[in-house]
């Protein structure tokens, strides 16, 4: 009997491997935006970790901003890809193709989040500006490069 409950068991784990492992993957592919979204990728490479990344935004002039974070509190990797994504129906008699400006700022420490994006002013340190013509249904690279130190910019790479 131990033999038949060991082979139902070992059947059953490899029905569950046969299911399962069509769906898992080691490599995770990028996101891509819909037809309807313009999704900005933005890599940091930086020399710290950073608290916070905040995104003042403005779409065929309608303004807006926002912020990236950790929902754990933990800083955001001085090496990680982020993504941002704008929908076309937020954005009043925007047609296919907008002007797009973004301006980025960062906050050196973790800080809690707020809608106002005000922060510390010893914590917060201005990145840039990128401007430039955007899709919707495509995906714009942008970096953020330096350090607390010596200041932070922010480059556009160009259309993927």
């Amino acid at each position: 009997m131990k033999n038949k409950a060991e082979a139902a068991f070992l059947l059953c784990a490899a029905l569950l491997f046969v299911v399962c492992a069509p769906g898992c993957s080691l490599t995770q592919d990028p996101p891509k935006p819909g037809s309807d979204e313009i999704m900005i990728k933005i890599k940091l490479d930086l020399k710290e970790d950073i608290g916070l990344l905040v995104l003042f935004h403005e779409v065929d002039g309608d303004k807006g901003g926002g912020g990236i974070s950790n929902a754990d509190k933990t800083m955001l990797k001085r090496d990680e890809i982020l993504y941002w994504t704008f929908e076309k129906q937020f954005y009043e008699n925007s047609g296919d193709t907008v002007d797009m400006v973004l301006r980025f700022t960062v906050v050196t420490e973790y800080c809690v989040p707020n809608y106002e994006n005000i922060y510390p002013v010893e914590l917060t340190v201005p990145a840039g500006e990128v401007s430039f013509k955007a899709d919707f249904g495509k995906s714009y690279p942008v970096t953020i490069t330096g350090d607390k130190t010596n200041g932070y910019q922010a480059v556009f790479d160009g259309s993927l």
